[in-house]
Order: structure tokens, then C-alpha cells, then sequence
């Protein structure tokens, strides 16, 4: 699943989470959907396909032995601190990934057996990065260009822009969580710099 699939994934299970816990969304709170979101790629990918370290791109952070303990840690930490939204934002935003790779692999690819790279240690998947970082990058992109000329692609994209357009329209609906703290950032980079 690429990254603005996983973000949009995410930001409809935190806005459906914020509307039955009646939570006003904030940027710090969006940057932490954002940042769950991407979380097991951002683990799990430059780890194997540039350092070996993991035996895949889809292992340790993936694993639900792993993001499950981790996302309620993440929880449990920020109910002390007295930001929960943000905790749980980045909590469902994490774990939001997980089911979200297995339908994408299984529903637009036909890979049902991917089911066995969430389950480190237990199990791994079996790809191997022999092109470094880039390479699998590019690997992937170039499988997805070949993908998006087949016609059943055009039920992907139908689906893509429901889903985009989706966590859009409830991104307005939330009243636009997280520009007044972009605005904010970028004010302060401008008086940083002219300094």
C-alpha cells in the first residue's frame, strides 16, 4: 500500500474514533495519525532493504507481537502525560496499517499468504532486497506503472479515489486539523531564518 493509502486509511479510523469519543482532532494530532501511519515502513523497509538487518520489508514493526504492545504502551504513555488524542491517534494510525496491507496485498494482488509476514518471529516473508533501498523502491514503482495498465486497475483507482477522497471530505469536516500549526511552523522557519 503506498504511504497516502496508509494516511488515508488511518485519518478515517482516528476521525470516526475522535466523533464517537466527541475529541476535537488538533495538529498534534494529525502529525500523529501521519506518523503511525508510515511507522512500520519507515522500521521495517530502510532496516532490510538497506542495512539487512530484518529479514524483510514487511517483519518486526509489521508484526501484531510487536504493534499491538507497542501502540498501547504509546497509549498508556500519553494518558499520563495528559495527551491522549495524540496517543491514540498514533495508535490507530499504527495499527491501521497492518489490515490495510494484508486487504491490498490479498484484494488487489491475490497475495492471501501475506497473512505470514505479521507474524514475526514466528514466520517472515520470504523477499529478499538484493537492489538496496532505492532499487526495492523503484522495484515497486515500476511493478504499480505496470499494474495501472491492466483494466482491472480501474477498480483500484475507483477505490483510491474513494478512499483519498474520503479522508479528504472528513479532513474539512473536521474543521482542517493541522494548518493552523503548518501556518505556525512555517512563521516561525521565516523569522528563524531572517535572523
Amino acid at each position: 500500500m503506498w504511504p497516502w493509502e496508509h494516511l488515508a486509511v488511518g485519518y478515517i479510523a482516528v476521525s470516526m474514533w475522535a466523533r464517537a469519543a466527541n475529541r476535537p482532532l488538533d495538529g498534534f494530532a494529525v502529525l500523529a495519525v501521519a506518523f503511525g501511519t508510515q511507522f512500520p515502513d519507515l522500521i521495517d523497509k530502510p532496516l532490510a532493504w538497506s542495512f539487512n538487518i530484518f529479514p524483510g520489508g514487511i517483519s518486526v514493526a509489521h508484526s501484531v507481537f510487536v504493534s499491538i504492545p507497542l501502540a498501547l504502551l504509546v497509549v498508556l504513555v500519553s494518558r499520563r502525560y495528559g495527551v491522549t488524542t495524540v496517543g491514540v491517534a498514533f495508535a490507530l494510525g499504527y495499527l491501521s496499517h497492518i489490515p490495510a496491507d494484508l486487504f491490498y496485498s490479498g484484494f488487489f494482488f491475490g497475495n492471501y499468504g501475506a497473512l505470514d509476514s505479521f507474524l514475526w518471529p514466528l514466520s517472515h516473508s520470504g523477499e529478499t532486497a538484493t537492489n538496496g533501498f532505492f532499487g526495492q523502491v523503484w522495484y515497486y514503482l515500476s511493478r504499480f506503472i505496470f499494474y495501472l495498465r491492466r483494466p482491472e486497475a480501474l477498480a483500484y483507482l475507483l477505490f483510491e479515489l474513494v478512499l483519498v477522497g474520503s479522508a479528504f471530505v472528513l479532513w474539512i469536516a473536521d474543521g482542517k486539523p493541522g494548518v493552523e500549526l503548518l501556518k505556525r511552523s512555517l512563521t516561525e522557519i521565516r523569522r528563524s531564518a531572517s535572523r
